[in-house]
């Protein structure tokens, strides 16, 4: 009678234990990780909407892995033979559609991406404490980045101004363009001129933005004096060692941009694509303007 019982009650607590484990194990097996190569101007606003993302599907058990740097950066990273086959990132975010495009020429994407998810501005800023001597006159805008160092009397001319690498950092290639623009309210087409200063290279390449918005924080850079530089509204917002100077016309580069993609690589396409929808909804939109960035 007792080994009946027993038997008994080993087999209810089978028929009620055995769904739970199923469950449990469902779960498991329906958590992923999602792996995002972002634009390092997103490093705030990316995790405050996988938050949103996660607490909005609780069931999928989603985790995020992030890598943020320049957007070129990135798409080196991309383009290793190991991260192709390892499926490595689901997910891409840059900052221009330079390295997007290169991407979808390529047929790396997912059918229906890239699709735009945010933009920014540039914007001129220097240290709210300038390296003694200031720089004479004031840094007033963009097209006054050339003042000479020779005068009667004596007086203190630019001499750094920080950019993002043009050949890597969109934010870069956005300054270089304003720069070499002959517009009105641009950069006079003073890019080669401060590039070939006789007395010393004024511009001073940064390997991202927020290398920039360092430099000017720090008003140095590789061993440079840095006076100001070039930087997104979203980075200086950031910031409380340095000051806003102006906001560089939109009419003097390409449009910043943050197009947004999913690979085709991904192992997790189902979630990644949930995810990158996610970044044009009402509430990703809310977090994006809350930081300074614009929406499409």
């Amino acid at each position: 009678m007792i080994t009946w019982i027993a038997a008994a009650i080993t087999s209810l607590l089978l028929v009620v234990g055995l769904p739970l484990l199923n469950q449990t194990a469902e779960k498991a097996q329906a958590a992923v990780t999602l792996r995002v190569f972002a634009a390092v101007s997103l490093s705030e606003v990316l995790p405050e909407i996988e938050n949103d993302f996660i607490a909005a599907n609780p069931s999928l058990g989603a985790t995020f892995v992030n890598t943020f740097d320049s957007s070129g950066a990135l798409l080196n990273q991309i383009n290793l033979p190991a991260n192709q086959s390892a499926g490595i990132p689901d997910i891409f975010i840059s900052a221009a559609t330079t390295q997007m495009n290169s991407l979808q020429t390529a047929g790396q994407l997912a059918s229906g991406w890239p699709v735009t998810v945010a933009t920014n501005r540039l914007v001129l800023i220097r240290p709210t404490t300038p390296t003694s001597p200031a720089p004479s006159p004031t840094i007033a805008g963009i097209d006054r980045l050339t003042n000479s160092t020779t005068s009667s009397p004596p007086r203190t001319g630019i001499r750094g101004i920080a950019i993002g690498d043009p050949a890597t950092v969109p934010a870069g290639a956005y300054a270089q363009q304003a720069l070499q623009s002959t517009l009105s309210g641009c950069g006079a087409g003073s890019y080669n001129t401060l590039l070939n200063s006789t007395t010393a290279n004024k511009l001073v390449f940064a390997s991202n933005v927020r290398n920039v918005l360092a430099a000017v924080q720090n008003k140095t850079l590789s061993g440079n004096t840095i006076d100001a530089g070039l930087v997104y509204t979203t980075d200086q917002r950031i910031s409380n060692t340095t000051t806003f100077i102006t906001t560089v016309a939109q009419n003097c580069h390409s449009s910043i941009v943050y197009p947004a993609a999913v690979l085709n690589r991904t192992t997790n396409l189902t979630a990644a694509t949930s995810f990158a929808n996610f970044l044009s909804s009402s509430t990703a939109r809310g977090r994006f303007t809350t930081r300074g960035f614009g929406t499409p």
